[in-house]
């Protein structure tokens, strides 16, 4: 960062003489180890998703219309995001898809399918079963 020192005059230098401006010049250069707000609400490591139910929800959905999967598992309107993720902090954001045709599906709500948003019956298996909903797997 380039720090352009006001042009001299009698009243620059009467209110900040050289070394005062040496000691700013030092302090911007430091390294400050600051926790901004985006760290907060955006942390590096995202949360794991938990288990929101142990079985799939079947929804219809309509062509051409926008849908936020909830992919963090938080959400009180499952399978659908409800913006827990941001409030909890997570760092989880929703999928966001687009139905290419007007159908019937099975939305997973136990967040460990392969093919996301859509169940793949991985909810069936041991791991998920043993799992307690609201936790991680």
């Amino acid at each position: 960062m380039a720090f352009r020192r006001p042009p001299l005059s009698t009243e620059s230098v009467f209110l900040f003489p050289d070394h005062v401006w040496l000691r700013v010049l030092q302090k911007l250069s430091q390294k400050r180890h600051i926790t901004s707000w985006l760290a907060r609400w955006f942390p590096k490591t995202p949360a794991q998703a938990v288990v929101a139910q142990k079985s799939p929800i079947k929804v219809e959905l309509v062509a051409g219309k926008t849908y936020r999967w909830c992919a963090c598992g938080r959400s009180k309107n499952q399978p659908f995001c409800d913006g827990s993720h941001f409030f909890q902090r997570t760092g989880l954001a929703p999928l966001k898809f687009k139905a290419q045709e007007t159908r019937t599906v099975a939305l997973c709500t136990c967040k460990a399918t392969k093919r996301p948003p859509y169940c793949d019956g991985t909810h069936k298996s041991e791991q998920v079963q043993k799992a307690e909903v609201g936790t991680s797997l």
